[in-house]
């Protein structure tokens, strides 16, 4: 565990990259992830392969949210009309997820016997 001095440092900079991200990809019409894990692996220094989890599940989460605050302004019976293309843009984007993590998990590092 980190000292509490080093651990209120990186959490004052997370809050700072998370800003920063949020209102970059806000600004050019992304969700911020291709932001973030140059983010989690550069700067945070997460191993590669945690850091696509991370983001993977993160981004899961964003997209939630998003879908929850549209549907103050989109109806729900408008999204409906069109749920052959969420579910085709829901299947695609899993199994693309599935199929890279799976990828990445071939190359990542060999853990020493303990």
């Amino acid at each position: 565990m980190w000292p509490q001095a080093r651990r209120s440092q990186r959490i004052a900079q997370g809050l700072v990259a998370s800003g920063l991200i949020g209102t970059l990809g806000g600004l050019i019409g992304l969700g911020g992830a291709e932001f973030r894990l140059t983010v989690l692996v550069g700067w945070f220094r997460l191993p590669t392969l945690e850091a696509i989890i991370f983001n993977k599940a993160l981004s899961l989460v964003v997209v939630a949210v998003a879908l929850v605050a549209r549907l103050k302004t989109i109806p729900i019976a408008q999204t409906l009309g069109h749920i052959d293309v969420v579910l085709n843009l829901l299947a695609g984007s899993l199994i693309g997820a599935f199929w890279a993590l799976g990828r990445g998990s071939c190359y990542a590092p060999a853990t020493p016997p303990a």
